[in-house]
């Protein structure tokens, strides 16, 4: 018989839900509506709002997710 390759499953590389962690949608609240603020109310805020968007991110990294 040939050696035929076998491809990897993709459960391997999915990562699955957590169902007793909590879920993005409800951790850093504060953080992500003051990011949230900062990029519609001021102008060039791609430069301007980065220490929001570091804490929000420190503050999902705190909870284990990856943003």
């Amino acid at each position: 018989m040939a050696n035929i390759p076998t491809v990897p499953r993709t459960e391997n590389f999915v990562q699955k839900p957590t169902p007793s962690g909590p879920k993005p949608c409800c951790v850093c609240k504060d953080e992500k509506a003051s990011r949230d603020e900062c990029f519609l109310l001021t102008e060039d805020a791609e430069t301007k709002c980065l220490d929001k968007v570091a804490a929000y991110k420190a503050c999902m990294a705190g909870f284990g997710f990856k943003v």
